[in-house]
């Protein structure tokens, strides 16, 4: 099935559809409003409606972008255009909407809890980009959509991700849809049920993915990626999977001539991006970092301006060192491979927030004050805070021998923590079963080596502009030779 080239006049420079500014740009971010360039829109508007479908769906309307681009695909081949049926949840748009005069049935509804009468030959759609900590689905709403999956899904799956169940779920038979959303449920644990679900539908018909350093969404820093479904796919079909640099080359993209996979070769307990992007492994090792290491997330304080003080501020509120633990903040806090002692006295001598508080038992005059002044500014209230049995204790966590960074542009960083600081959230800690001094430095000098870096391209997250980040479990999932495994017990594996 080939693709369709756009009209010339289509290949141009990637653009915005619209640019949110002030209180428009507030309420869009809030409601994870997130831009198609038209060229990206016309690309999918002719991919979905190849077949002149009669019902036509974008469940999250935004600006009309698709509408147009239906509009006008249809005016181009000399067909009448059918009514979009549209979803949207804010009210302004759907007030501006409707002086346009486009060929739009429009719904101020949540598509997620919206019913319909029937199926659609054609679903256009580019979803709210709303994480899971955000987006406040209900339990029956996500008990909907666990039945169409056909399995119980994790309550941290985005917003989209839901949105992808939902859409397939409406497809007529024959019935194309075309969704962009970010790539990072090709990658995530929240994908997992996803990809299984679609796969065992056999419904995914291609993957396109931008490359990391396109800005395909210019309101998100993130990597953006368009799934194809198609209802009816015969038991012999396979999925096409392509890589594209940006707009343009996307306009120029002949189906026929990308990677092929049957969707028995793809496992969605793996992460897809690496297999999309032609990265070829090496022979695995038997061994991962998990086998010899645990990785930690750092500690999250909720009120990193409070909880956090420098030299300065400790001799301001005449605050002993005894209340306070050495932790790093801030990524740019190390610079290097290793954080020795003296880098430690350094950073305080610059005046670095290098302190979290970290109170005695028996709480001093100076800390009382000090409490006192963070229930003036609220901070018991803040979300994590509120949360702790004791609202100004921190996380209680050991020093780990090794800091990872977080996140990168380039390679990540691990890091001899020689100084046995605490850390923040910048960096993950790794803790070694084995913490001798030597097992240490081996593992660190493996861990910085190209070696590790071409294993954790397996496993690492990649967002728009080229930012990389790691999760604990990202770390955990790298290779490591055989050489460094070291079982916690003698002949335990």
């Amino acid at each position: 099935m080939r693709q369709a080239i756009l009209p010339a006049r289509h290949q141009r420079k990637l653009g915005s559809a619209f640019a949110p500014s002030g209180d428009d740009g507030v309420v869009r971010q809030r409601l994870g409003q997130v831009a198609t360039p038209r060229p990206v829109a016309d690309w999918m508007t002719y991919w979905a409606c190849a077949d002149r479908p009669r019902r036509i769906l974008d469940p999250a309307v935004g600006e009309g972008v698709f509408i147009e681009s239906v509009r006008e695909c249809f005016g181009q081949r000399g067909l009448k255009c059918p009514v979009v049926h549209g979803c949207e949840i804010d009210a302004d748009i759907v007030r501006r909407l409707a002086g346009r005069g486009l060929p739009l049935d429009l719904r101020q509804v949540d598509f997620l809890r919206a019913r319909f009468a029937s199926g659609f030959d054609a679903v256009i759609a580019n979803p709210p980009y709303v994480r899971h900590h955000s987006h406040g689905c209900d339990e029956a709403t996500f008990g909907r959509m666990d039945r169409l999956c056909g399995e119980r899904m994790t309550r941290m799956t985005n917003l989209y991700g839901l949105f992808l169940i939902k859409i397939r779920s409406l497809l007529a038979p024959g019935g194309r849809a075309a969704v962009i959303a970010p790539a990072e449920w090709l990658n995530a644990d929240f994908g997992v049920p996803i990809k299984r679900h679609l796969l065992r539908e056999n419904a995914i018909e291609a993957i396109i993915q931008f490359s990391h350093a396109s800005a395909i969404f210019s309101d998100a820093l993130t990597t953006a990626a368009i799934v194809l479904l198609r209802s009816g796919r015969r038991v012999g079909d396979r999925v096409r999977l392509a890589m594209v640099d940006d707009a343009d080359e996307l306009a120029k993209l002949d189906l026929d001539r990308t990677t092929e996979r049957s969707p028995g070769e793809l496992d969605p307990a793996q992460k897809w991006s690496p297999m999309i992007e032609g990265r070829t492994r090496a022979a695995r090792s038997a061994f991962k970092l998990a086998d010899i290491a645990d990785c930690s997330r750092g500690i999250a304080t909720g009120a990193n301006d409070y909880f956090t003080m420098s030299e300065s501020t400790r001799r301001r509120w005449k605050i002993d060192r005894r209340d306070l633990c050495l932790c790093i903040a801030k990524a740019r806090q190390i610079p290097g491979n290793r954080l020795t002692v003296g880098e430690l006295r350094a950073l305080i001598e610059a005046d670095e927030r290098i302190y979290l508080l970290s109170p005695r038992a028996s709480l001093s005059t100076a800390v009382k004050k000090y409490l006192a002044e963070g229930r003036r500014l609220g901070i018991p209230e803040r979300y994590l805070p509120s949360h702790r049995p004791v609202w100004f204790r921190p996380e209680v966590r050991r020093p780990a021998p090794i800091l990872v960074s977080v996140f990168a542009r380039g390679r990540f960083r691990f890091v001899h923590n020689k100084a046995g600081a605490l850390n923040l959230t910048a960096y993950h800690g790794i803790y070694p079963h084995d913490a001798s001094p030597q097992r240490v430095r081996a593992l660190v000098d493996y861990l910085n080596s190209p070696f590790a870096a071409r294993s954790l391209a397996d496993h690492r997250r990649i967002y728009g502009g080229g930012l990389m980040k790691l999760e604990p479990r990202d770390v955990e999932s790298l290779e490591i030779p055989d050489c460094l495994y070291h079982p916690r017990n003698a002949g335990q594996r």
